[in-house]
């Protein structure tokens, strides 16, 4: 089951060796055991280990804030009526979902035991929803601000309450769109994601899959998506930008239209940049300036890290500038103060 996976790895690496499926024994100048000593050297037994920390750290920053939020927009119905805290619900519901699957994945790629196939397949397709889900979302809540601030008098006919919970379905509905196509094919394929001794999200995109036009559609649709989000974004924002230029709101650094600006922007670099590791790594891998030593480290940082950090840092950037929902958080914290006056 082990060499199912390895031989799909050392294919991608361009690497001709045959690999028995029905044979037991392995020699040690095998490229796939020497690959496998490699991760689990990394993963299981070296410093890999440490990035669990990283991940429950992200983790326990969401659990800290996430849940009062949610509280605070789901039982105040004039919040909940608004299309801007709908999306802002639905980005930390996406947020949660996202940090506790990748932390069962860090804390299963530690362990000394390989991942079933529809375990592995379940875990990175739930990453992957979640993910696009939150990039969606941002790019949603750019496009609600342009409407609200174009055309004020109309926003309510816009963009009803109704139509806010349609558009948040077809967020999901397009971020399960790819994991689902994924999983259908990759489930047609017994020899592929056998037994893997790692789940890494890479896996998903352009490592070790069978079908190369299933890669090229993960990989593509990835960087179309974000290509789209960006022109959505900047067009939203050069508009806003243009028509308010001369209203005053730009001005000074303690303006709120300057700091929405800054929000929504450092937000979707930070949902960028895992784009631009993703491409970076199949560029290296495809030159084979990358070994898969050092993809590990790379991948790891990624998931727990870099991809971690946007959604940690949402509901402080979010919960606490809005100032209906801030109010509302804090008479729910007075309300819990006077039931439980020892707390």
């Amino acid at each position: 089951m082990i060499q199912c996976f390895f031989k799909e790895l050392i294919r991608f690496n361009n690497t001709e060796v045959a690999l028995d499926r029905s044979s037991a024994n392995i020699s040690p100048l095998n490229p796939s055991l020497v690959i496998l000593e490699d991760w689990t050297s990394v993963l299981t037994y070296g410093k890999g280990k440490l990035y669990i920390i990283p991940a429950a750290f992200f983790l326990l920053a969401l659990l800290m804030a996430s849940p009062i939020i949610l509280l605070a927009i789901f039982s105040n119905q004039s919040l909940y009526q608004e299309t801007r805290y709908r999306l802002l619900a639905n980005t930390l519901i996406s947020d949660l979902i996202y940090s506790v699957v990748n932390l069962i994945i860090t804390a299963t790629n530690i362990a000394p035991f390989l991942f079933p196939k529809i375990m592995c397949q379940i875990l990175l397709g739930f990453l992957t929803m979640t993910y696009y889900n939150g990039v969606l979302n941002i790019t949603a809540m750019v496009v609600d601000l342009y409407l609200a601030v174009n055309w004020p008098l109309h926003y309510n006919s816009l963009l009803p309450p109704r139509r806010a919970i349609k558009m948040i379905l077809c967020i999901w509905g397009l971020s399960a769109l790819t994991p689902i196509v994924t999983y259908i094919i990759m489930s047609a394929k017994e020899d592929l994601m056998c037994a893997v001794p790692v789940c890494v999200i890479d896996m998903i995109f352009f490592l070790h899959q069978t079908d190369q036009a299933l890669g090229q559609f993960n990989y593509f649709g990835l960087v179309i998506m974000f290509c789209s989000c960006f022109v959505v974004i900047v067009g939203c924002y050069y508009t806003l930008y243009w028509r308010t230029r001369h209203s005053g709101i730009w001005n000074g650094t303690s303006s709120r239209g300057r700091q929405t600006f800054l929000i929504h922007s450092l937000l979707f670099v930070f949902y960028l940049f895992p784009v631009i590791i993703l491409i970076t790594e199949k560029i290296l891998l495809t030159k084979k300036v990358m070994n898969f030593f050092s993809l590990i480290y790379v991948t790891m940082t990624m998931s727990n890290i870099v991809m971690m950090l946007p959604k940690a840092l949402t509901p402080y950037l979010y919960g606490l500038r809005y100032r209906d929902l801030a109010a509302t958080i804090k008479c729910l914290i007075k309300w819990k103060t006077k039931i439980n006056p020892t707390s």
